[in-house]
């Protein structure tokens, strides 16, 4: 797995590549958390290249949008495929 996360003026985009588990997920959380506690507009996670995600990856995305709403802040996901669609909106994740 790997990840990237740009913030620039207010837009934060999460590349995330491979697969999503709770090494991962905790990894993510550490530095994406601060961020998304300060003013940001949108976020967006790219996930053509995630390969499988568990559910502590599924439970990182919930709390992100969690935040995002609290925020008035707007969060999207860009290329997913077919079967991490379905489980993202099997947890309650909107796209």
């Amino acid at each position: 797995m790997c990840y990237e996360i740009k913030n620039n003026e207010q837009q934060i985009d999460v590349i995330l590549t491979g697969f999503i588990g709770v090494k991962e997920a905790t990894s993510i959380r550490q530095i994406l958390f601060p961020l998304i506690q300060q003013e940001f507009h949108s976020l967006t996670f790219h996930l053509g290249a995630v390969t499988e995600m568990d559910s502590s990856g599924l439970g990182l995305l919930l709390a992100v949008q969690k935040i995002a709403t609290d925020h008035n802040a707007s969060v999207s996901f860009r290329d997913v495929n077919e079967q991490l669609k379905e489980r993202l909106y099997m947890a309650g994740i909107k796209l």
